[in-house]
């Protein structure tokens, strides 16, 4: 961790001192936990001291305290608007911290006060894969993030990951192999390596990459799937099925209970466990039919949007996609419609704050620039 200029510290006593010296050898040593407490009795003291508060708002950002991190780093950026650092770490931990919409304001303020500040395009990359949305904003910060630091295997492999998402598998086996080279003890980047081999049919080598992260990780839900995939695919569906039902089992994203329904269903299948194979298949129509109604709710949602439009209805229109929001919320299009809709009713603060929102989720085009000028 970067050491703290604590020469900033005004009026310090000889425990403050002996505080501060502790507090950076607990820090230095990866100990943030126990820095922790130091570190809040010197903000208390001396709040005038930026710097403290920076140490503070890092430990809890180490130690996976977000929602601590996000206070005290909405403090330290008040306190310095101009630190690109200070809305860097501001945005991670608000998108950490599941508000990624204002994660990407913060973010986008990091690399405006600061272009070659890497992390924050890195930082706004990721998020914006996390998301689902692959635009050409957040394939220009991945890249810009490689470029600034070709020795971040972070961002090689969220650069991987989004070229994997728009089905480009011989770029994105380019990015995840340097990110493999960069850091070969991270499960997660080895992880995306085995998926890209496994989506191009290389399922011996997919097998042997799926085994170097479940030997880092040995209970990585993603990494027990390939494993059960690529051993089914192999024909050894016996083998598949012990990694299969152990990600059953500890399965808690939407992906991977539908991964583990769909690879158990045919593990049961081939192996003349029709019952629990029927079991498996109806789990995964239940998971399906879920999905598949959302999506087409949100479509009938959309359009009956246009003919309000068309009518001249914006409080029909208000309603509408309100309801369509809370099925997919991170909409850019949607969320402009909306705000048009507010606008029209009067509701400028909720048509801004639309436009916000649209402006972090998709590109910020001509258009959009000139409804967020607007008062």
């Amino acid at each position: 961790m970067t050491a703290l200029l604590f020469a900033l510290l005004l009026a310090q006593t000889k425990a403050d001192t002996e505080h501060l010296d502790a507090a950076q050898r607990l820090m230095d040593s990866g100990r943030c936990a126990e820095a922790i407490p130091l570190l809040k009795a010197l903000v208390n003291g001396h709040p005038e001291a930026p710097t403290i508060r920076y140490g503070l708002g890092r430990c809890y950002f180490e130690t996976e305290d977000y929602a601590a991190a996000v206070t005290t780093f909405q403090e330290l950026v008040r306190r310095m608007p101009k630190s690109a650092e200070a809305h860097f770490y501001l945005g991670s931990s608000l998108g950490l911290s599941g508000n990624v919409p204002e994660a990407f304001s913060e973010l986008r303020t990091a690399t405006g006060l600061d272009p070659k500040f890497e992390p924050a395009w890195r930082a706004f990359g990721m998020f914006r894969v996390q998301e689902g949305v692959y635009s050409k904003d957040a394939l220009e910060a991945l890249e810009t993030a490689v470029r600034l630091d070709s020795r971040d295997a972070r961002a090689a492999f969220w650069l991987g990951e989004f070229h994997r998402g728009i089905g480009d598998n011989t770029q994105a086996r380019r990015e995840f192999e340097r990110a493999c080279r960069l850091d070969p003890h991270d499960p997660s980047i080895q992880l995306g390596l085995g998926r890209v081999l496994l989506d191009d049919g290389e399922v011996d080598a997919a097998l042997a990459q799926f085994d170097a992260v479940l030997r880092l990780d040995p209970g990585l839900v993603p990494a027990l799937l390939g494993r059960a995939r690529a051993l089914y695919l192999k024909g050894q569906a016996a083998q598949a099925l012990a990694p299969a039902e152990a990600a059953r089992k500890d399965a808690s994203r939407f992906e991977d209970v539908r991964g583990s329904a769909w690879i158990l269903c045919r593990i049961y299948r081939t192996l003349g466990r029709e019952e629990e194979a029927i079991n498996a298949e109806q789990k995964l129509k239940e998971l399906e039919d879920g999905f598949s109604a959302q999506t087409v709710r949100a479509h009938e949602l959309s359009d009956q949007a246009v003919r309000f439009e068309t009518e001249g209805r914006p409080d029909k229109v208000v309603e509408v996609l309100e309801a369509f929001l809370k099925i997919r919320d991170t909409d850019p299009e949607v969320l402009i419609r909306l705000g048009d809709a507010y606008r029209r009713l009067g509701r400028t603060d909720d048509a801004r704050r639309c436009y916000v929102r649209a402006s972090q989720y998709g590109p910020l085009t001509e258009g959009l620039r000139k409804r967020l000028q607007d008062r």
